[in-house]
């Protein structure tokens, strides 16, 4: 009998099956799984993807458990869709979070912390007092997701257009977006964009080459990054109020997505800006898959321990292309 964890982002989805002892584990690796990007048909056939895969033939009724997390379940309609689709699968006991969710759960358990993660999206997400998520942003490109992947590489995009209004000779910014998407001008990235599936993942593509950028001393692309590193203390910002009673003397602090991993040029923006600002976090590292985690919670609420063997199988798995 197995258990069942699902990650799913704007740019990919994972998926992680096991049985208790960690005798049988297996993982996939799938499209993307921001609900809000995808329709009805689309997300059924994700998720009838992942069990078919995963299962290799054997029944649905072979998961005890399952942990889905998936961008764009937050709120109750959505995660209702989303259920309907998964008991349609043949899944009969699961529970549904969002991504952000399943990645806070991924780093701290059950203990309070502040996740802040900055992807394709970014968002922050707190558990509080009683135990209840808070989400803080997180709303999509078109409402949201500042100082995210999408956000750097809209930003890039749009320096480039401005350049060619005001009539200004082409920035090393530019000319590296254009050989990055490889086109001959700068009007093509308005075609590329509006012509894309997926935009937020077209756009954000270009995010790692404006960090890149930006260490070597691009002025455009260091603005960008600094705005995107305040952006993104300004959620955290946000955040802290949103506790109640006493307040911690020291926040625990987890930032996540490839933005915020460790050795960007955000991440290290970020962490001086808010000690210049006072606020006093102790940054945790993630070692476990948010998809593994996904694992682990749905024994928790099957009511079983995992084992420790398990656990530490679980933090080294890795997902093939």
């Amino acid at each position: 009998m197995y258990y069942l964890g699902v990650d799913g982002g704007g740019t990919k989805t994972t998926a992680v099956l096991s049985d208790l002892s960690g005798e049988t584990v297996r993982t996939i690796k799938a499209g993307v799984g921001n609900i809000a990007l995808l329709d009805r048909g689309s997300t059924a056939h994700l998720i009838r993807s992942i069990l078919r895969s995963l299962l290799a033939g054997e029944k649905t009724d072979r998961i005890l458990r399952a942990t889905f997390g998936f961008a764009g379940a937050g709120r109750p309609e959505e995660k209702e869709m989303v259920s309907a689709l998964i008991r349609a699968a043949g899944i009969k006991n699961f529970t549904v979070m969002t991504d952000a969710e399943i990645l806070h759960y991924a780093i701290f358990g059950e203990q309070q912390g502040m996740l802040i993660s900055a992807g394709t999206g970014s968002i922050c997400v707190i558990r509080n007092e009683q135990s209840k998520f808070q989400q803080i942003g997180g709303w999509g490109y078109l409402l949201g997701d500042e100082g995210s992947g999408f956000y750097i590489g809209n930003r890039a995009i749009k320096q480039a257009l401005l350049e060619i209004v005001a009539g200004e000779k082409p920035s090393r910014l530019t000319n590296e977006l254009l050989l990055f998407y490889g086109l001959e001008k700068p009007e093509n990235l308005i075609t590329i964009t509006y012509s894309s599936i997926n935009p937020p993942k077209l756009v954000a593509s270009c995010a790692r080459l404006v960090c890149d950028l930006a260490e070597q001393g691009e002025p455009n692309a260091q603005k960008i990054v600094e705005d995107a590193a305040t952006a993104l203390l300004n959620l955290a910002s946000l955040a802290v109020k949103q506790y109640q009673g006493e307040k911690p003397a020291i926040y625990k602090v987890a930032l996540a997505g490839s933005i915020l991993k460790e050795s960007s040029i955000v991440n290290h923006l970020f962490k001086k800006r808010a000690a210049e600002k006072g606020l006093h976090f102790e940054y945790t590292r993630q070692e476990l898959p948010p998809s593994a985690a996904g694992v682990l919670y749905s024994i928790k609420t099957d009511g079983k321990s995992a084992p420790a063997s398990l656990i530490e199988k679980l933090k080294g798995i890795q997902f093939a292309e």
